[in-house]
């Protein structure tokens, strides 16, 4: 989805076109305007240049590390003294720190491939002090202006998770940011967000919501997880033929068929058969059982005799089935019994 522009945009380019013509080795130039993606948005890999100059991984590396140093000398570098500046800007307004994804996209517009990422790519990595960082096991690829920045990410997710394990529920993705404002107002309220996006261990479900990562409700896991998110959301019982439908309008990426949704909610304990093929969530209330086994529970919790309308209502409370099929289980099980006042008991 495109995204206005940041005004950095315009100066990012022509700085670094003026800044190429400084290396006049064309197969230096190449390498590194392949490596970050310069011209198409697509950086490559050291293999991928090697194998179409028909030279090693570790040429490859060398030629690019030869463009760069020839970058980063003090020629070439001022060249960048108003980008980084505005850069700066940027980093300080999210907290010294953020997503590599957000960032790119914040900046260009886009999200999508585009020459604009990779110019930018390029001029981060000539920058100092930012710093790339793809392989932290607690956040996904991400970009620092401060080195401690990272360790102020990692509090507020901790902090997150201690919140999200006491309340067990997923919250609404604005709910989240206003916990955090309270317990950390001394940080900007972007870098809340962005340390959202970067975060590996919280994650957003498609409803916005969020909460951590391996929750069912935030990374449904097959066809049984997806129904117990929709049908929550939804917040009603629905035919097993509804869900199906919400299932595939929610999730594009694998169709869910009508038998395989309606096999997977007969075996999961979430769910509750409320009448012909229609399910409800047990956590609702919702008690599993036959027409007549609800009956029972009814009058066993009720501790006393009841009229028929008044486990009429309650039965249909929990099953959407027929009145009359509530009055024939009533007055044909072997497990009730009229009294001599019209209400109805259990058999002792």
């Amino acid at each position: 989805m495109a995204k206005k522009k940041s005004t950095i945009t315009q100066t990012l380019s022509k700085t670094i076109e003026k800044a190429l013509l400084y290396l006049t080795n064309a197969r230096v130039k190449d390498v590194v305007e392949r490596r970050f993606g310069v011209k198409n948005g697509k950086p490559e890999t050291l293999e991928s240049i090697g194998k179409g100059y028909g030279i090693t991984r570790e040429r490859v590396r060398q030629i690019q590390d030869t463009g760069l140093k020839v970058l980063r000398s003090d020629e070439t570098i001022s060249l960048f003294d108003s980008v980084f500046k505005e850069l700066d800007k940027v980093f300080a307004k999210h907290g010294h720190i953020m997503g590599e994804e957000y960032l790119y996209s914040f900046i260009t517009g886009t999200d999508q491939p585009h020459p604009l990422r990779g110019k930018l790519y390029l001029v981060l990595s000539l920058g100092q002090p930012y710093q790339r960082v793809i392989n932290d096991e607690r956040f996904h690829p991400y970009w620092t202006a401060d080195s401690s920045a990272r360790n102020r990410a990692a509090k507020v997710v901790d902090f997150l998770i201690s919140h999200f394990n006491k309340s067990n529920q997923i919250l609404p993705e604005p709910e989240v940011l206003s916990v955090l404002s309270k317990k950390h107002s001394n940080l900007p309220n972007k870098m809340l967000y962005v340390i959202l996006d970067m975060s590996q261990e919280i994650n957003k479900n498609i409803f916005n919501e969020l909460g951590l990562t391996h929750w069912s409700e935030i990374s449904p896991q097959g066809v049984k997880d997806r129904a117990y998110l929709v049908l929550k959301k939804r917040g009603e019982p629905l035919h097993f033929i509804n869900i199906t439908e919400m299932i595939n309008e929610s999730f594009i990426d694998k169709p869910a068929y009508m038998q395989t949704v309606h096999n997977e909610l007969i075996k999961d304990p979430r769910f509750v058969l409320t009448g012909r093929g229609t399910y409800a969530l047990t956590e609702w209330g919702y008690e599993p059982g036959t027409v007549e086994e609800v009956i029972k529970k009814i009058l066993t919790q009720a501790k006393r005799p009841m009229t028929k309308k008044e486990i009429l209502e309650a039965v249909l409370a929990q099953r959407q089935v027929k009145p009359t099929t509530v009055v024939l289980n009533l007055q044909r099980s072997p497990k009730t019994q009229k009294l001599g006042d019209g209400r109805f008991a259990l058999r002792p």
